[in-house]
């Protein structure tokens, strides 16, 4: 991939992460416009809803992963960006929360727009460059994940949430005629008893490195449950500091996209520190730092003490992503990176998934504050959990072989 093709790869990433992200912060307000009255019920739907996508692209991103390496990576990038715009469309036209979650399952089959654009650039790009343009991708989709949430806030309070969905399909619509007309891939085309000789020959993927892919699975998927649990019972935990309902969803907005925005500064600082120290040091102290940032939010009483703390949050999580994804890129080959990729976007749907339902459940069952506590204490457990490994690995050489063996992959 030339200069120009990734230089339009990154727009037109920026377009589809800042629509992805638009409909965040009033979710759980249109859930309560559906007929979900209470707040508390109201978060634990929304959780459901925005949990509901993940799970199902959990389950389906391993096929397209291997669909990927047989066909390519721009035709999986297209029909993630293409099929986002027509089921988030329709999205602005449902009468009831169920219908809703039913689009959010059909979003997760579909789309998948991230993974599909880190494998284009990760098997487009000279290998001295790899690193340096993966970490540039993380950076834009950190900046329209900090842009979107912002925008679809002042949206909503001023053009209708039903409204944002249809500005939110129109931006992706976009980001895929940019990926059709202007990305090029040289792909070189396998006929079709040459894939199934590949195939053969690979098996159904048991060839990947798994142990070596463990750490960086575990990290997105902990970040991500971290970054997605609190989202739906952001408005309702605004609404309690603030002591007032207006202007909710802006507010929610910029929380979010602040936060986003600060992550992508934590990218970069990543990627340079991952450059100097390796990739094990970087993931245990990002997720020790951001557990530690984390805890705190149960326990603030107005809103700018939530939003330092989030701030200091999102850059130590910010630095874990872009971390976990060069070791994935780095643990398998070539050949097999869009079937890696695969298993990556399913650890972090998975987090996508789980997170959105166990903080609207947290949220309804104990309050609004439950929300923010238990990821912070579930980064600290696994960061724990890696640099014990990591030390034993280095100082326990007389461990039984089992031992040996678990710590390994738990920290190569």
């Amino acid at each position: 991939m030339g200069r120009p093709s990734f230089v339009l790869l990154l727009v037109s990433q920026l377009l589809a992460t800042t629509a992805f992200m638009f409909v965040v912060p009033f979710m759980p307000l249109y859930v309560q416009q559906l007929g979900v009255q209470d707040a508390g019920h109201a978060a634990a739907w929304a959780g459901f809803i925005n949990g509901a996508s993940g799970a199902t692209m959990a389950l389906v991103a391993p096929l397209w992963g291997k669909l990927s390496d047989r066909l390519g990576r721009k035709i999986m990038l297209l029909r993630a960006t293409l099929a986002a715009a027509v089921v988030v469309g329709s999205m602005g036209f449902v009468a009831a929360p169920w219908q809703l979650l039913a689009l959010r399952l059909l979003q997760g089959m579909l789309t998948g727009t991230v993974p599909a654009a880190t494998a284009l650039v990760a098997s487009t790009s000279p290998s001295d460059r790899a690193g340096w343009r993966l970490g540039t991708l993380q950076t834009v989709i950190f900046i329209a994940a900090g842009v979107g949430p912002a925008l679809g806030g002042i949206s909503a309070d001023t053009a209708g949430i039903r409204t944002s969905f249809f500005i939110a399909a129109a931006l992706l619509a976009v980001s895929g005629a940019m990926v059709l007309l202007g990305v090029a891939e040289n792909w070189v085309h396998r006929d079709g008893s040459e894939a199934e000789q590949v195939e053969r020959e690979e098996g159904d993927g048991s060839n990947l490195p798994y142990g070596l892919l463990l750490p960086g699975l575990l990290t997105l998927f902990a970040v991500h449950v971290s970054i997605t649990s609190d989202s739906v019972a952001l408005p309702g935990f605004i609404h309690t500091l603030a002591g007032t309902a207006t202007h909710v969803a802006t507010q929610a907005g910029w929380l979010i996209g602040t936060g986003a925005l600060v992550a992508s500064l934590g990218s970069l600082l990543g990627g340079r520190l991952a450059g100097r120290f390796g990739t094990r040091p970087v993931i245990v102290g990002a997720l020790a730092l951001a557990g530690l940032a984390a805890v705190p939010q149960a326990l603030v009483t107005s809103v700018p003490e939530l939003w330092a703390l989030r701030l200091t949050t999102s850059l130590f999580l910010g630095c874990a992503i872009p971390v976990a994804n060069l070791a994935i890129m780095e643990a398998a080959p070539p050949e097999r990176q869009g079937a890696a990729f695969g298993v990556a976007s399913s650890a972090t749907s998975m987090g996508y998934a789980l997170g959105p339902v166990g903080g609207g459940l947290l949220a309804s069952a104990l309050g609004f504050w439950a929300a923010f506590l238990m990821p912070g204490v579930a980064l600290l457990i696994l960061a724990s959990a890696f640099g014990l490994a990591w030390i034993s690995r280095t100082r326990m050489g007389r461990a039984p072989a089992s031992w040996r063996a678990v710590i390994a992959n738990l920290t190569r």
